[in-house]
This record gives structure tokens, C-alpha cells and sequence, in this order.
């Protein structure tokens, strides 16, 4: 079971899993892993897909230290831990998620051929960034701005005065424009003011993150995956078009 080298045929093998699977190879040279397949329900947690996954190397999908930690794992596993169990954040096309993953070595179906790892894995948390401080951020910068133009205006005005370029008859307008801007600059500090209360008032009451699972059913999943790994290299290799069929064959 999981070592046929069809990843098509490795894929029908996975999805009949509800949970998010991937199958991972150890490289020809022991320079790393690269991904085999990914099940259905593992695309639609991480966004990835497995036509552009396929067959590539965990270093050209994750970025280097995720990549590390993640191949070091694996590499307990082949060679220690045939069934590792643990926690990570992965920064994935769907965003930075934490998953709870447990691992399964497989052993290579001939002498010399290269060691598969098999892993189950349910997002416990999606690490959302908050948005609202950069924002927040952006507003206060864009009403500064804007309040700083009108004190410019403001402080000619009030140069040309004292320089005598007003004459006292065109005065009155320029104070009527004066008080105008000191209205408008007025607005834009409380525009200011609002902003900063909208962000105290969120830090008193933090976003939670999105716990979208629980591994209880994990011990039940992992006991699935050991027997069906257990079985003997010659059971029949499951196919996605009868699936009552090949429910009877692993029978």
C-alpha cells in the first residue's frame, strides 16, 4: 500500500480519505524530499495543487528554514520514528497554517529503493494577519498629509499678512479662507481620533484565530493508515472508478 510509483494511481490510493494526506519521497541522492501526491481534502485546506506539486522538491515549495525543520522530520522518521506525530506552522497558498500532522515511514517494496513517508494532518489554526493596524496606519498617514497642506496654506497666508502682500480691503476674505481651513483641519484630527479609538477598542477585544478542527479523531486515522501500511506489498492497488470493488479487495 502507497508504493506504487503511479502517482495517479497514489492519489486514487489517498483520496479515500476525508482528511488532508500527502505522500513525500526521499531524493535518489539523500539530498532532501520531494512531494508525490496530494489527497483532495489536503488541496482544498492548503490551496496547493498536486499537478503543480508533483514531483518536486520540499525546498522549491516551502521557504528554506520551513523546509528544514519539515525534512528534518522526515528524516527521523526514516531512519528512528516510523510514526512521528507533532505540530507546525507551514506558510501554504491559502496562508500561514498550523497543522497537526503525524507521519508514517514506509519501507521500500525492493532492496535499495528509495523511503516514503506518509502523512495525515488537520488545520487546528489559521494564523490570519490582522490588516486593521497597516490600515489604521495608512489613514493616519493620509490625514496628515492632509492636514499638513492646509497648515502650509495657513502659514502663507499669514506671511503674505505680515509682509504686507494683503492689503486690508481683501483682509476679511483671507480670514473667512482661514477659518475654513482650521474647520477642515479640525475634521482630519478627528478623523485621527477615531481611527486610534477604533484600534484601542479591537486590542481590548482581540481577534480569535480560526480553529477550524480538533485532532480527536486523530488516534482512530492513524491505526487506519498503520494497518492498511501493514498489509502485504501485494494487495491490490486501489482505483478511484469502482470503489465498492476495491472496498472488497482490502477485505
Amino acid at each position: 500500500m502507497f508504493r506504487t510509483q503511479d502517482i495517479n494511481k497514489l492519489r486514487a490510493q489517498i483520496d479515500r480519505f476525508n482528511v488532508p494526506m500527502f505522500v513525500a519521497e526521499l531524493l535518489p541522492d539523500g539530498s532532501g524530499f520531494q512531494v508525490l501526491a496530494l489527497n483532495d481534502a489536503h488541496e482544498k485546506q492548503s490551496g496547493m495543487q498536486m499537478e503543480e506539486v508533483a514531483r518536486k522538491p520540499l525546498k522549491s515549495l516551502l521557504s528554506k528554514n520551513e523546509a528544514a525543520a519539515v525534512e528534518g522530520r522526515y528524516t527521523r522518521c526514516i531512519t528512528g520514528e516510523p510514526q512521528l506525530r507533532y505540530r507546525e506552522m507551514l506558510h501554504m497558498p491559502r496562508g500561514a497554517l498550523i497543522w497537526d500532522t503525524t507521519l508514517h515511514h514506509i519501507l521500500p517494496s525492493e532492496v535499495g529503493g528509495p523511503d516514503r513517508i506518509v502523512g495525515n494532518a488537520i488545520v487546528v489554526e489559521r494564523v490570519q494577519r490582522d490588516q486593521s493596524d497597516t490600515l489604521a496606519f495608512e489613514d493616519v498617514k493620509y490625514f496628515a498629509t492632509m492636514s499638513s497642506q492646509k497648515l502650509c496654506q495657513i502659514g502663507s497666508v499669514l506671511d503674505a499678512v505680515e509682509d504686507g502682500r494683503i492689503r486690508p480691503e481683501t483682509l476679511a476674505k483671507s480670514v473667512i479662507f482661514l477659518a475654513g481651513l482650521c474647520r477642515t483641519i479640525d475634521a482630519t484630527m478627528q478623523e485621527l481620533r477615531q481611527i486610534a479609538q477604533g484600534r484601542l477598542d479591537a486590542q481590548s477585544n482581540p481577534t480569535m484565530h480560526l480553529i477550524e478542527e480538533t485532532p480527536e479523531s486523530h488516534d482512530e486515522i492513524q491505526q487506519a493508515i498503520a494497518a492498511l501500511i501493514s498489509l502485504s506489498a501485494d494487495v491490490p492497488t486501489l482505483t478511484a472508478k469502482d470503489p465498492e470493488k476495491d472496498f472488497h479487495q482490502l477485505q
